[in-house]
């Protein structure tokens, strides 16, 4: 997301990007060698320790020591706007409300988002995530609406924000009614590309072939296509591939067992990239299940691939896929939502030409959110801020900022 961002703001911009050194460094360092430098886009490094590499890796310090990453970057970032008088400074990543960074204590127009992750793991669904799961997603949805409302770094950076952008409509309704600000709206995240695939081979009526690909986290909530699977009316028969790996492998590795279902499955893992998409040119439909995400890579994926996608109809997700791209289900009860998998299916299975126009509506909605597309609307946003300065500057009188704010956007 932020390799992405950082080169569509070049395309207009002079633009510095602050990162971690540890993890991205020698990557894009690769890249630069092999690729030649991008026009307008410059890199300032800045490490997190080894102690605290280690220790971020225990549960509940992962925050705790990116803060204090973000204390070293602001030291950076007060050096280089010394130097080069950034006319506008933005906090892309990460996108979660709970770090906004420290940018907005600079003397230039600050811009957050798109923000993420107030999005809570609905109530009625907690059976779903086991246990341990359950009381995790039940814990972060009150520390959610706490710190939301009373996390004094949250509340500053979003007053002195010129502009606050949201990542999804959920994501919006809560920055406004927690923050009383007005969000704009983009996606966090993109596709690089469209690859929509002809698929002329035959199919029996009534047959299937599913794609699901995520974490095996409880939030992604698997088990749900599982249990719908065993709701399939005579005649309907679906095959099921499941991309990923995780912590609840084993938990819907027996569940699909006591359901009956795993001879319908197979579980992949992990796979490289360019093989993981091979399975999209395979599968029919594909099936996103997540009960907490804001947005979902792997739905844009499937849409620019050409595959219709059945989903649950809230968060990031429930503004991605349209009437015209997918199947959308009501989050009501676990009931409700597993009767209402299995029948978007069994019609999918039972018609090939709603398939196929679906389909035709995946790629074009994909198209909407080609990283061309997001980087020019982030764009114009960073335009709308600027001459929001502008229009201050003229009213103050402040020629100085007019005419070198002018001289840098010539370049």
């Amino acid at each position: 997301m932020g390799w992405h961002r950082a080169r569509e703001a070049a395309r207009s911009f002079d633009v510095w990007v602050i990162c971690e050194e540890h993890e991205f460094a020698a990557a894009i360092g690769r890249y630069l060698e092999s690729h030649g430098p991008i026009p307008g886009l410059e890199f300032a490094f800045v490490a997190k320790l080894p102690w605290e590499r280690r220790l971020e890796r225990v549960p509940g310090f992962y925050q705790a020591i990116y803060r204090r990453w973000h204390g070293r970057a602001f030291d950076v970032a007060k050096r280089l706007h010394a130097q080069f008088q950034f006319d506008l400074v933005h906090q892309a990543n990460m996108i979660g409300f709970r770090e906004p960074g420290l940018l907005w204590k600079l003397d230039a127009p600050f811009l957050w988002g798109p923000i993420g992750g107030t999005q809570n793991y609905p109530w009625r669904f907690l059976g779903e995530a086991g246990v341990r799961g359950g009381a995790v997603e039940a814990v972060r949805n009150v520390l959610n609406w706490l710190q939301l409302r009373l996390s004094l770094r949250v509340r500053r950076a979003a007053r002195k924000a010129a502009a606050v952008v949201a990542s999804n409509s959920t994501v919006a309704r809560h920055l406004a009614r927690a923050l009383g600000v007005r969000p704009l709206l983009l996606a966090d995240t993109g596709v690089e590309g469209l690859r929509p695939i002809a698929r002329t081979e035959p199919r029996p009526p009534g047959e299937l072939r599913l794609l699901w690909s995520g974490e095996f986290t409880p939030r992604k909530a698997l088990s749900l296509l599982i249990k719908a699977l065993t709701r399939l009316p005579p005649g309907v028969r679906c095959s099921l591939r499941v991309l990923g790996d995780g912590p609840m492998r084993a938990r819907w590795q027996r569940l699909a067992r006591r359901q009956g279902v795993e001879g319908q499955m197979e579980f992949l893992g992990w796979l490289p990239r360019s093989e993981a998409l091979r399975h999209y040119e395979w599968a029919d439909v594909f099936v996103f299940t997540s009960l907490r995400d804001t947005t979902g890579t792997v739905v844009l994926e499937a849409l620019g691939s050409g595959l219709p996608v059945v989903c649950l109809d809230h968060q990031g997700v429930g503004d991605a896929v349209t009437e015209e791209c997918g199947i959308k289900i009501p989050v009501s009860t676990p009931a409700k939502v597993v009767a209402g998998i299995g029948e978007a299916v069994a019609r999918l299975a039972l018609d090939p030409q709603l398939r196929r126009r679906l389909s035709d509506g995946a790629v074009a909605r994909a198209e909407e959110y080609l990283w061309s597309r997001n980087g020019a609307r982030m764009t114009e946003i960073y335009r709308q801020v600027l001459d929001r300065r502008e229009g201050a500057a003229r009213a103050a009188g402040d020629e100085s900022l007019l005419r070198d704010h002018g001289s840098r956007l010539d370049r």
